[in-house]
Formats: structure tokens, C-alpha cells, sequence
């Protein structure tokens, strides 16, 4: 999996949460629909929120819990958070960014596994205990050639 190691200060994510169910793999129909359902308007405004890194729209995986975990649709910003919106604070801590190719939803499902199952137990690195960032590049989503990228915390155990 072509990936890279990067430093980010911490920051801060503004969006919408919802708590996705991990029971029976919930999560990977409840997210796609989230996404679905997300009003254009909102997701406009989480494009003008932006100007951090990681850029544009983001899909956050924080505060895991046994059965799930909160699923956010946000932005990384320094700017104020707006009426209905909520934010979340994020660690400063060391990335591997997976560069991600192909059509979503099924793509991002399947780089999480290969990531958890094969890359994290071999890498010499664990899990940070932060949240995961999903970035989506501008495009059609359903297209084979359709870019974006999964943000793990790691730390070093070698």
C-alpha cells in the first residue's frame, strides 16, 4: 500500500456526528448512507470552513467504543464553528497517510481492513489512539480512478 509518514500539530475538525454501530458491520452501510444523506448546502459550507491540512472534506472515526464509534463529516479549520455545527479537537500526532484509489464506498471499506489486518500488525507501528481521518479528493466518487486517502495516528514501537 504506497503510504507516508507525517507530522501534524494538533487541530481542530468542525462538522455533524453520528454514532456508527459496528455491530454486524452496521458501520459500513450506515456511514455510505450519512454521506447520502448529507445536505449539499452543509457540505458547502464545510468546503469554506477548510484551510488546514488535511484539506476539503473529511470523514473523522473518533471516540471508538466496543460496539462503534462517532462518525463525523467535518472540515479542519481554524476558523469559528457555526450554528449547527459541532468540533471536535485532534491530537497533534504522527500520520500514515494511505493513498487511496477507486470508487467509494467499497475502496475506503476495503483500505480500512487492509490497513488493520495487514499493514498496522507488520509495520512497527501501532495505533495512536486518536481519531482516523478518511480525505476525499474533488471528483466523482464512483469513478475507478477517483483519489482520496486514509489518515491513521501511529507511534513508532520499534
Amino acid at each position: 500500500m504506497k503510504h507516508r509518514i507525517v507530522y501534524l500539530d494538533a487541530f481542530s475538525v468542525i462538522g455533524v456526528k453520528k454514532f456508527a454501530s459496528k455491530v454486524d458491520g452496521a458501520n459500513f452501510t450506515n456511514i455510505p448512507q450519512m454521506w447520502a444523506d448529507f445536505p449539499v448546502d452543509d457540505l458547502n459550507k464545510l468546503r469554506e470552513l477548510s484551510d488546514l491540512e488535511p484539506s476539503g472534506v473529511l470523514g473523522v472515526c473518533a471516540d471508538m467504543y466496543d460496539n462503534g464509534f462517532d462518525y463525523w463529516i467535518a472540515a479542519a479549520t481554524t476558523k469559528e464553528c457555526p450554528a449547527g455545527f459541532e468540533k471536535l479537537d485532534i491530537p497533534a500526532s504522527q500520520w500514515v497517510v494511505f493513498e487511496i484509489e477507486g470508487a467509494m464506498p467499497k475502496v475506503m471499506q476495503d483500505g480500512f481492513v487492509r490497513i488493520f489486518n495487514e499493514w498496522l500488525p507488520s509495520s512497527g507501528y501501532q495505533h495512536a489512539n486518536a481519531p482516523e481521518i478518511e480525505w476525499y479528493s474533488d471528483g466523482d466518487m464512483s469513478s475507478p480512478d477517483y483519489r482520496s486517502a486514509i489518515w491513521i495516528p501511529v507511534v513508532k514501537t520499534i
